[in-house]
C-alpha cells in the first residue's frame, strides 16, 4: 500500500483533518496511482482536502478495516463488504461517465 504522505489516520480523518480515500485497482501499483492522482485533483478542485492510499482489490476490504476511509475508488471489482461507499472509479481510465463519478465522490466526501 502506498500513501500519498505520512498523516496518521483514524476514521477517515487524518490529523490534519485530510478525508481518506482508498483507491484499489489489480495489482495496486500503476492503474491506482493514475486513478489517485484524478480523484486528487478532482477533490482539490472541489475545495476538498484529501488523503489516498493505494491497495490491490484483493487487499481492499482489509486495508478499508483499518485505515477507515470515508470513500473508496475501484478501477476493479471489489471482493467484500464495506462499511463505505465503494465507487466505481473505472471511468478515471476510460473518461466514460466522468461527470457522474465527480458527482458522486463530491457528494459521498461531504
Amino acid at each position: 500500500m502506498q500513501a500519498t504522505n505520512s498523516a496518521f489516520s483514524f476514521g477517515g480523518i487524518n490529523m490534519a483533518g485530510k478525508k481518506m480515500i482508498l483507491v484499489a485497482c489489480g495489482t495496486g501499483i500503476a492503474t491506482s496511482t493514475v486513478a489517485a492522482k484524478k480523484v486528487q485533483a478532482i477533490c482539490k478542485e472541489a475545495g476538498i482536502d484529501v488523503q489516498t492510499a493505494q491497495c490491490k482489490a484483493l487487499e481492499g476490504a482489509s486495508k478499508a478495516g483499518t485505515l477507515k476511509p470515508d470513500v473508496v475508488v475501484a478501477t476493479t471489482d471489489m471482493p467484500g463488504n464495506f462499511d463505505m461507499p465503494v465507487l466505481n472509479g473505472r471511468c478515471l481510465l476510460t473518461g466514460v461517465g466522468l461527470k457522474e463519478f465527480k458527482e458522486e465522490l463530491i457528494a459521498a466526501l461531504q
